[in-house]
């Protein structure tokens, strides 16, 4: 397995070692639940209580403010949910007896976790939505957000770097956007419609403070930066009105019922950390292999058959990520095919490998259907080398003669 090349960092990262000997350190340290009352318990919950501000001074952020979760998609449908339940829960606080139906204002190429979250409620006729298409770049523009928006938006959710295409989307603009509606609406900053993004895929590579990205909610996942799995976070600003969605516990302030995995926990403190330290080096390490595969595929007998999903200019592409489309080839089959071979790569999003139909709609919105399923996402990380790239560009040619 060691001669295998592994280039699928999107899907999930390989953990850091000093990380697993801190989730083992943890494991064996703190055996209580955080919730005991007895001095072994209340020892776990004080370091929990430490891990939580170590997220939250990376985030420049209070520490109530943050949430732990099983990881990204639980923390996705706690945004999606709890901000519902909350202002519903907001409005009979009040008095009010008709309750708007509320609009929630996202985009086509949202992650899975929040996509099919939004139909499903929308098809219950619990909300309305507005999915904004991107550009052919990949983009969401915030003019289309501010268009979208209307008297009962109660929430906007677009993702910070999508997880396909990798492209970085202007969530500040976004941000600013919603703070001029709510001022011509008459409203303050600290009223709706109140700005979420998923940040899973950027963490590793973006800036991550929240005082200068001007979000209300955000969502970080441990497996996405060399953390453990099955652990992440949710980032909910104090105003925003918000309802655990889960019962039987009172855990997280009452915002989130079921025991704290206090060795994950441990493990994503640490890993946020250390990512948070690395960024800027390892932003410049990836992106300079990221271009070497890209020159290496343009000059080799494939480079007259493929072209790039999404934008390539500064700012607006994730440094480790390169999705090309390969017209009228069997993306399925040419990732089967490099696995052979021993190079990991994807077609599609993980959380879409097992549906019956594994087209990509995200490609789909910006390069059409064919692209949809004949695109390859590669996606590398910092145990990434100059030799696996060079081996890995070479494998991709060669997969995709023998295939045509």
């Amino acid at each position: 397995m060691s001669k295998r090349i592994y280039l699928d960092y999107a899907s999930v990262t390989p953990i850091d070692k000093s990380v697993s000997k801190e989730v083992l350190r943890v494991s064996k340290k703190y055996i209580a639940n955080p919730s005991s009352i007895y001095q072994e318990g209340v020892l776990a919950s004080e370091f929990l209580e430490s891990c939580r501000k170590r997220v939250a001074s990376v985030l420049e952020v209070h520490s109530d403010e943050i949430i732990f979760t099983s990881g990204g998609t639980e923390s996705n449908a706690l945004a999606i949910n709890g901000v519902i339940d909350g202002y519903k829960n907001s409005k009979k606080d009040l008095g009010e007896v008709e309750i708007n139906i509320p609009h929630i204002v996202s985009s086509t190429i949202e992650h899975p976790s929040i996509r099919e979250l939004l139909f499903s409620l929308e098809k219950s006729g619990e909300i309305e939505i507005s999915l904004i298409s991107p550009n052919e770049e990949g983009i969401i523009e915030p003019e289309k957000i501010a268009q979208a928006l209307k008297p009962n938006t109660l929430l906007v959710s677009i993702m910070y770097a999508n997880n396909e295409i990798g492209t970085i989307m202007p969530l500040i603009a976004i941000a600013k956007k919603l703070r001029e509606y709510k001022k011509n609406q008459g409203r303050t900053e600290f009223e709706m419609p109140f700005l979420h993004t998923d940040a899973s895929q950027a963490v590793a590579y973006l800036s991550v403070r929240v005082p200068s990205l001007h979000v209300d909610l955000m969502t970080m996942d441990a497996g996405k930066i060399y953390g453990p799995r099955g652990v992440g976070a949710l980032f909910v600003k104090r105003i925003v009105p918000f309802k655990s969605i889960t019962s039987g516990g009172s855990q997280e302030s009452g915002r989130r019922a079921g025991t704290e995995n206090l060795p994950g926990i441990a493990g994503f403190a640490l890993a946020l950390e250390k990512v948070e330290k690395e960024k800027a080096k390892e932003f410049k390490k990836v992106e300079a292999l990221r271009d070497l595969l890209l020159v290496n595929l343009k000059s080799s007998k494939i480079k007259n058959r493929f072209t790039i999903n999404g934008s390539m200019l500064d700012g607006e592409r994730l440094p480790n990520n390169l999705n090309i489309c390969i017209p009228e080839i069997d993306a399925e089959f040419l990732v089967l095919t490099l696995d052979a071979m021993g190079l990991c790569v994807s077609s599609v999003t993980s959380c879409r490998t097992l549906s019956e139909d594994s087209y990509s709609y995200v490609v789909a919105e910006i390069s059409g259907d064919e692209c949809s399923r004949s695109s390859l996402r590669i996606s590398l990380g910092k145990y990434t080398t100059k030799s696996e790239v060079l081996k890995a560009g070479k494998m991709i040619a060669e997969a995709t003669e023998r295939i045509m």
